[in-house]
């Protein structure tokens, strides 16, 4: 599949550059991701974005109102190749021939508390109360449902798919769990992840974690219960009929776009803040 990455730059929080990024990605069958750049007000942030989209092959869309660093944008993207949009210029020249007026030229007037904003904090909330297998009467709610021994990331994860509007419920799973009819009933309704890790990772987490409660550690005794977790996890996947993901050595952010992307979830987006 053809991939597209876009670069939502902007003076401001970027809100807006996004949502026009994210508006006209959706009209195109592509493996779309969507990186937001917000407030840039030196040359130099626009010389590292314009370096990095030369280097992922990205299109900039960009909504910086300063008419100085817009046009060093402009100029600069145009020096070294990369495709960069002004989505602001031309209703900004519209309003002006029609008025006659200056623009003034503000950073961050847009308002908001838009629905964007209410989406993703209802998003939040709900991954918050659905943290760890709490309130599963309302676990149908999910957008996802991501499992995971403890020391996974489930929580983090979860938190970031949230940030991008994302209604996440995630449950634990140890050695005894037996996964509760709430979400047994989901199985092919809503999607679903399983998260892994390697045996030697996992314990040595497991016993960086007891060294810093002083608790005695006995190495045969743990690799053995981390071994029999390991194997319920699968068991309990494999029940599920849910994809399994391998977090040992990928990032937070890794792991959320390979689930965007197998679920069609909404956009992979990611926010670079200066």
């Amino acid at each position: 599949m053809v991939k597209l990455h876009i670069f939502a730059v902007s003076d401001s929080v970027g809100e807006t550059a996004e949502k026009i990024a994210v508006a006209s990605v959706l009209q195109f069958e592509v493996d779309r991701s969507i990186t937001r750049f917000s407030r840039v007000t030196k040359k130099e942030q626009v010389d590292q974005i314009i370096d990095r989209a030369m280097q992922e092959d990205a299109i900039v869309i960009y909504t910086i109102v300063k008419p100085d660093l817009s046009c060093y944008l402009d100029d600069l993207a145009k020096q070294k190749g990369v495709t960069a949009i002004n989505v602001m210029a031309p209703l900004f020249a519209v309003v002006e021939a029609k008025t006659g007026l200056k623009p003034a030229y503000i950073t961050g007037l847009t308002h908001k508390m838009d629905d964007s904003y209410f989406n993703r904090m209802k998003a939040i909330e709900y991954t918050i109360e659905h943290d760890n297998g709490q309130n599963l009467e309302t676990v149908n709610e999910a957008d996802l449902i991501i499992l995971g021994m403890p020391r996974t990331s489930k929580t983090p994860l979860a938190m970031h798919l949230a940030n991008v509007g994302i209604k996440v419920a995630n449950y634990p799973i140890v050695k005894d769990t037996e996964i509760p009819q709430e979400i047994m009933d989901l199985k092919g309704v809503k999607p679903m992840v399983g998260l892994t890790i390697d045996l030697e990772t996992l314990s040595e987490l497991r016993r960086e974690r007891m060294r810093s409660f002083d608790k005695p550690i006995e190495l045969e005794a743990l690799d053995e219960l981390v071994a029999e977790e390991l194997d319920n996890a699968y068991q309990i996947y494999s029940k599920l009929k849910c994809i399994v993901i391998d977090v040992t050595m990928a990032d937070i952010e890794q792991i959320a776009n390979t689930i965007t992307h197998k679920f069609q979830l909404p956009l992979k987006v990611s926010h670079h803040r200066f």
